[in-house]
Parts: structure tokens; C-alpha cells; sequence
């Protein structure tokens, strides 16, 4: 069986001696939220009546923070970012002494102030890897393929950088996170390699100590949407009813709907396009968005499961029955370091039902 493995770096340096004081770690990877890392140690009054760490400018806020973390065989840096804030607390008994910090990935310094400007004559993609670039960041950027021609609209930002940006791929169906020193705006990747299967009630191969599936029938609908040209002046309609994304599974929304029982639509207003071609992505980007019909929730013991679980890949589950069995996507991970072990909870989604897709489970 392997063993933890966690190294704290705060200011570039290992900090001696934390880990014996480590009372518990938490860091939060997620599809769509900025990753965070808690970090809780217990403060012991030293004999000259100081407090370790308190007074540390290694933990200070800005300080640098890096956590590799993992099992013996699967070790990997799970967060970079910046202290953003800290919070001692005294008790009235030593025991209850303890200093809390938290910290966020680099996508919090491009959260920092509020800009309005325009971004004329280019896709969203471009801004996107302007963006990155002016941050110091390495793009990992798709082209999104439409121009928005200053004649007929442009882009226009009222809000942080990285808003902006979380604005623009949800347009897209995209999604945008910083992992490290690279920004990432992109279609979810839901052909890769599967991450280390999670094994439910199987005896001696089981590696999930809980799992809870939903499956939402009211989710998925059919997006339309109508609008002015603003090249031509005439009303348009768009629509989208399929979805342009892989099955994780054999059968999608629409498959599982009973003759008799009306589709879901879903009519898109208030929001501003130029033409056919904004249209059709913005609603192809809500239908795929509302394909995701089935969500789980669950938690593996580390040592079990012999690897670490990672947001943005995909992952197959065996054992829930040959309805819930199958290939998920991974949306959120929360790694927890304790005196009780190392533990992860995570949360997946899937855009449809049966296994499918090529997957043979075992």
C-alpha cells in the first residue's frame, strides 16, 4: 500500500518542523472556481512567550505557496498560488491555539481590479490569449473561429480580467482556469485517457468509500433563440438541438425521453449578439451545458485508491449498476490531509446514461 507523500513550500522554501504541527490540509481544484488551498497548524506558545509562525513572513499574505502532494507512486504539484489570507486564532487553552491561511491559484491577480474597456475586431480566444500573456501566464488557448467586426459589435469589458474571461468560455462552452503558470480556455477534454478507476462495492478491489449519482430529467432542453442581424437587419432564429460534445455513455438526454413527453425548450433573452453566427454558438453552448443531466458525488480513501484524482479528465466509475457505470467527468476534487489519512472528495457529471462509449468495465 502507498504512503502520503506532502511537501509545503511557503516563499519558495520548505518551512522545518510544519508538518509536525499540521492539523489539516485542504486544497479545492475545480471546473469552474479559482483553485484554493487551507492550510490549519496548531501554534505552541514557546518558552520565551513568542508564537511559531505568526511573526514568519513566510506566512505572510503574497507569500508564494506550492503544495506537491500525492502517495509514493503518484506524486504531483496540486497547487501553486498566493497567501491571501491569514487568520490566527488564541483559544483559552493552548490546544485551541491555531493559525489558518488560504490561498488561491494565480488566477486571483488577474481578479484584482475592475476594467472597462473594448476589445475590438477580435475572437474571444484572442483576448483570451492577450489576456494570459499580460499576466505572465503560457496560453492554452482554442480558437473560438468569430470575429467580432467593430461595424457591427465588439467585445466590451466592465469587469476583472479573469471575469471577463469566465464570461466569454461560458458563451463558448468553455471552461477557464489557471493551473500553474499556464491559463487554459477550452472546451472540456472528454476524450482523454481515464484517470484510475473508481471501484464501488467490490470487495478487496474497492477503493470508494461513498458514492451518491442523480439523475435530473428536467435539465436537459432544446435552446433556441431569436435576434436581430445587425449585418442585414432582419430578425433571425437559431436553435440547437443536439449536442456537439462525446456521450459518456450510450444513451444521451433525448434518448431516454418516453414517446408522449415534449422535449424541454429553452428560448435564450436579454443578451446581446450581432448576428447567426453568435446566435448559434451561445445556444449550442447552453444546450451542452444542459446535457450534463447526471451528477455524482463521493469520496475515496487515498491509500485505497492508489492514485490522485484530478478535475478536467475523465474518470470511470464500475460497480453502480449498468445504468450509473460508466465514464464521468470530473469537476471537482478536494484534496484533505489529516491526522486521519489523506482523503478525496470529488464531484462528476455525465451527459448520459449506460456504459457506452467504448468503455468495457471489469
Amino acid at each position: 500500500m502507498n504512503t502520503d507523500r506532502l511537501l509545503i513550500e511557503l516563499g519558495g522554501a520548505e518551512v522545518p518542523g510544519l508538518a509536525d504541527n499540521l492539523i489539516s490540509l485542504e486544497i479545492e481544484l475545480d471546473d469552474q472556481l479559482t483553485g484554493m488551498v487551507r492550510l490549519t497548524v496548531a501554534l505552541l506558545l514557546k518558552a520565551d512567550g513568542s508564537w511559531p509562525y505568526v511573526d514568519d513572513d513566510q506566512f505572510a499574505v503574497w507569500t508564494k505557496v506550492a503544495i506537491t502532494a500525492g502517495l509514493e507512486g503518484d506524486s504531483r504539484q496540486l497547487f501553486t498560488g498566493y497567501i491571501t489570507h491569514v487568520a490566527p486564532e488564541f483559544g483559552a487553552g493552548l490546544e485551541q491555539c491555531r493559525l489558518t491561511i488560504w490561498g488561491m491559484d494565480a488566477g486571483v491577480l488577474m481578479d484584482r481590479a475592475d476594467v472597462l474597456t473594448t476589445w475590438p475586431n477580435m475572437r474571444d480566444s484572442d483576448v483570451a490569449t492577450r489576456l494570459f500573456e499580460q499576466a505572465r501566464l503560457k496560453p492554452q488557448v482554442t480558437d473560438t473561429g468569430i470575429v467580432h467586426d467593430e461595424d457591427v459589435g465588439t467585445i466590451v469589458q466592465r469587469e476583472t480580467d479573469i471575469r471577463l474571461l469566465k464570461r466569454l468560455a461560458r458563451r463558448n462552452g468553455f471552461e477557464c482556469f489557471v493551473d500553474g503558470d499556464t491559463g487554459y480556455f477550452r472546451p472540456p477534454v472528454l476524450d482523454d485517457a481515464h484517470q484510475v478507476v473508481l471501484t464501488v462495492h467490490a470487495g478487496e478491489q474497492s477503493n470508494v468509500n461513498r458514492f451518491r449519482v442523480e439523475v435530473d430529467a428536467l435539465t436537459p432542453a432544446a435552446v433556441g433563440m431569436a435576434g436581430i442581424d445587425h449585418g442585414t437587419g432582419e430578425v433571425r432564429v437559431e436553435a440547437a438541438q443536439s449536442g456537439h460534445q462525446p456521450a459518456l455513455g450510450a444513451q444521451r438526454p433525448a434518448d431516454v425521453l418516453p414517446a408522449g413527453i415534449t422535449a424541454g425548450q429553452v428560448l435564450i433573452g436579454q443578451t446581446v449578439t450581432t448576428g447567426p453566427a453568435e446566435m448559434a454558438a451561445l445556444c449550442q453552448a447552453v444546450f451542452d451545458d444542459n446535457e450534463w443531466f447526471v451528477t455524482g458525488e463521493g469520496e475515496v480513501a487515498a491509500n485505497s485508491y492508489d492514485a490522485i484524482l484530478l478535475p478536467r479528465r475523465t474518470v470511470v466509475i464500475h460497480g453502480i449498476g449498468e445504468t450509473h457505470s460508466g465514464t464521468y467527468y470530473v469537476t471537482h476534487v478536494t484534496h484533505r490531509f489529516t491526522d486521519d489519512g489523506y482523503v478525496q472528495r470529488f464531484r462528476v457529471k455525465r451527459n448520459a446514461v449506460l456504459t457506452g462509449g467504448g468503455v468495457s468495465l471489469p
